[in-house]
């Protein structure tokens, strides 16, 4: 309380003091407009005295201030001090008579290890929380890692059984181009024929003539038709894997046409006898 009250009344004098100087530089600062006699001069001489005097007292001012302020700091320091020495009185105050200060060292060092012992508890148990949320998290990363492989191994057989069909495919559509390819021949020994036939026999029956040229107009449609097939198979495989499941299906069909219809021993029957025959 004294130090409080000793600042507010230096606080006081200082601001009455910077009222002061104030006053005395403003005087100062009016320029005469008449030389300066010698009483004049005195009076300015002792005006500046009084301001160095002033400017030296704000200055002690404000080291005595400053003093202030760090004797409050040490006062407030004192008083926690304080504090703390009267709880420890009273800690010991209320021990037992008989208790030397060997037991009331053993008991505090007690207290400070029951308190040090809850919070390494309290260490542990979120320790545990932690260890818990990690082995959850590698649980879970565990279980991805093998959803991806089933994944994985799912694609890879997929990509398999695509490659098979291609190659099926592949087999299928070189079987066509030899069953087309033989269709030709044949054709081309059919023409020969028939030729030979229409120049060494101008009166053929037209009867006949009319059988052969159905059967030729036949094989010409046997052979549009699996031309078609054929364009069928390559464009699907131009289209990629995608739609190979749909198509493979009616590509089989369509594959085992020329094995069953247009072999040569069942389309050109009448075109080899004719063969042997000439």
């Amino acid at each position: 309380m004294d130090i409080s009250l000793q600042r507010l009344r230096m606080e006081a004098l200082e601001d009455r003091l910077l009222a002061l100087k104030q006053d005395l530089l403003e005087k100062a600062d009016v320029k005469p407009s008449v030389l300066l006699t010698d009483s004049q001069m005195i009076l300015k001489n002792e005006l500046d005295l009084i301001k160095a005097q002033l400017h030296a007292q704000t200055k002690a001012f404000q080291a005595l201030s400053h003093s202030i302020t760090l004797l409050e700091q040490e006062s407030n320091h004192q008083q926690i001090r304080i504090k703390q020495l009267e709880e420890e009185v009273q800690f010991a105050s209320h021990s037992t008579h008989g208790e030397t200060f060997d037991d009331l060292v053993q008991r505090r060092i007690q207290e400070v290890w029951r308190v040090m012992a809850k919070e390494v508890e309290g260490l542990q148990g979120s320790m545990v929380q932690k260890e818990s949320s990690v082995e959850s998290l590698s649980r879970e990363v565990l279980e991805s890692k093998t959803f991806l492989w089933e994944e994985l191994e799912a694609v890879q057989a997929e990509l398999r059984r695509i490659h098979q069909k291609l190659k099926d495919q592949e087999v299928d559509i070189t079987r066509n181009l030899v069953s087309i390819k033989k269709m030709q021949e044949n054709q081309i020994k059919c023409t020969k024929i028939l030729s030979q036939l229409r120049g060494k026999n101008p009166e053929y029956p037209s009867e006949k003539n009319k059988l052969v040229s159905e059967e030729l107009n036949d094989i010409w449609s046997a052979v549009n038709t699996l031309r078609n097939t054929v364009s069928d198979n390559m464009w699907t495989d131009k289209r990629g894997p995608s739609r190979i499941k749909g198509r493979g299906s009616r590509h089989h069909r369509k594959a085992n046409v020329p094995g069953s219809i247009f072999s040569d021993s069942a389309v050109y029957p009448s075109c080899n006898t004719r063969e042997q025959g000439s």
